[in-house]
């Protein structure tokens, strides 16, 4: 529970590929990432939304997200 809203906070979120090789490991390669300010969930109090990952050709990302106050 916090006592103030965060609006001055972003969240960062990376995609990153799965491995396709059963049974090697292979690193993970991030597939690109964005940075969502929460003072725009916070005042609008949901998103859903598809955005065009950042460091990516033409990955894109769907996220949903809601701001619940008590």
């Amino acid at each position: 529970m916090v006592d103030e809203p965060p609006t001055n906070d972003k969240i960062h979120i990376e995609a990153f590929s799965t491995s396709s090789r059963i049974g090697l490991l292979h690193p993970k390669e991030s597939l690109g990432y964005i940075t969502i300010s929460l003072a725009d969930l916070v005042n609008n109090e949901r998103i859903n939304e598809r955005y065009h990952l950042i460091d990516s050709k033409n990955g894109r990302i769907k996220i949903e997200m809601q701001w619940r106050t008590s």
